[in-house]
């Protein structure tokens, strides 16, 4: 079923999801056709979820990533969980907010 008519149907309530912590609710999105761990997370970051604690990867966050912080000389061999860890650990519950600014930046650097 498609994700517009899971809302429409009531299987996922959006007001509910305000609710539950930002875990269940990317378990509940994943379930979701098409929507992987990156739209997952730019929906709980920049719907009205406003949820900080995630922090959405794609090419321009691994570049900026590696970079800055990781400094592997193959940036194809970084894994995604080593971005998380790192993430996390360097900007704590507002890694989504941080994310925003290193992608700006490495973008228009």
């Amino acid at each position: 079923m498609k994700p517009l008519g899971m809302i429409l149907e009531s299987k996922i309530d959006l007001e509910e999801l305000h609710k539950e912590s930002t875990i269940n609710v990317r378990k509940k999105l994943l379930n979701l056709s098409g929507v992987g761990p990156k739209v997952a997370d730019c929906i709980l970051l920049f719907s009205t979820l406003k949820r900080f604690d995630v922090f959405p990867i794609d090419i321009w966050v691994r570049r900026v990533m590696n970079e800055l912080y990781i400094k592997k000389e193959d940036e194809g061999k970084i894994n995604k969980k080593e971005i998380m860890r790192m993430a996390e650990e360097k900007f704590g519950n507002l890694e989504g907010l941080a994310q925003q600014y290193l992608f700006y930046w490495r973008r228009e650097a």
